[in-house]
């Protein structure tokens, strides 16, 4: 796919999801409106009108979203970037929380959506099975063919917002603010493609910590060539002295705060740890970061070993 940097990213997404013409509202999951448009591909006379007079309302939209692939060793996912917040919450609210108004914390700073039904994938099949002689009679069978293998007609997507970051700004982080933000989007992007290679193909590895880890670094590598090790800590905030409070850590802990400290000197002991591996694997390998992600995980227990202590 080519990628989309303009306004018309919202109306691209609306078309391939008219949910997303619905407004969030308590019960609306429980509708026909909301089954007819979700499960049945149907579009109800009210949207319809809507859609026509009305147009895609309740997104700001802006010139800096984006939506573009990324071809993963998990799969292809659609990448969508949305640049002002409440677009951000409006659409994890609608394809996440199934239109229902809830609430998006504002420590999240991306989604991941599988497994969502592409109504025009399946309409485009139809309309090229009839004009190449299938008949209408038979279309159900070949229906059932076509949808028999998810990957025709289901998408994965990852939805990341604005900011730095883990919340870090510019200053924070040392880099000029515009730069910063570029870099941010990078991040998000490659650490959420990380994030879903390995709970799709590494699912037996379960280590939340080790997993934010290696998901920060896939994300740096691709931004800055490097794995940065004093970013790597910034965003989880830790160091030798302890848990800074306000790193994510504290997101998979569970700890108290004394526990926190002696847990945070052991991720920042891990953190230099992989880093000094990373750059060997950066020295023998070329520039393919998913195949250094894999190599760490091949290594996974040598560093959940010092995470655990």
């Amino acid at each position: 796919m080519d990628e989309v940097r303009t306004s018309s990213v919202m109306q691209e997404m609306a078309y391939r999801y008219n949910q997303l013409y619905l407004t969030p509202e308590k019960g609306i999951s429980g509708t026909g409106v909301y089954s007819d448009i979700v499960r049945y591909g149907k579009l109800p006379p009210e949207i319809d009108e809507k859609i026509k007079n009305e147009g895609l309302s309740g997104f700001k939209c802006s010139e800096k979203d984006r939506l573009f692939s990324e071809n993963t060793p998990a799969g292809t996912v659609d990448i969508l970037f949305l640049q002002e917040r409440s677009d951000f919450e409006r659409f994890v609210q609608i394809m996440v929380y199934s239109c229902e108004p809830a609430a998006v914390a504002s420590k999240i700073e991306s989604a991941e959506i599988l497994g969502v039904t592409n109504w025009r994938k399946i309409e485009n099949h139809m309309n090229d099975y009839l004009s190449n002689g299938g008949s209408n009679l038979s279309w159900r069978d070949e229906l059932r063919k076509f949808t028999n293998n998810k990957k025709n007609y289901q998408d994965t997507i990852l939805v990341i917002g604005s900011g730095g970051y883990c919340g870090l700004t510019a200053e924070e982080a040392g880099f000029e603010k515009e730069i910063w933000e570029e870099i941010s989007i990078k991040i998000k992007t490659y650490s959420s493609c990380a994030r879903y290679i390995v709970r799709k193909l590494f699912s037996d590895y379960k280590d939340i910590i080790w997993e934010e880890m290696i998901a920060d670094c896939a994300g740096l590598l691709y931004a800055l060539n490097k794995y940065d090790t004093s970013l790597a800590k910034r965003f989880f905030g830790v160091s030798r002295r302890g848990y800074d409070r306000r790193g994510k850590l504290i997101n998979f802990s569970g700890d108290s705060e004394y526990n926190i400290n002696e847990l945070a000197v052991r991720v920042s002991e891990a953190i230099d740890k992989l880093g000094i591996y990373v750059n060997k694997l950066l020295v023998e390998d070329d520039s393919d970061y998913y195949k250094i992600l894999f190599r760490l995980m091949e290594e996974m227990n040598t560093f959940v070993s010092v995470i655990k202590g």
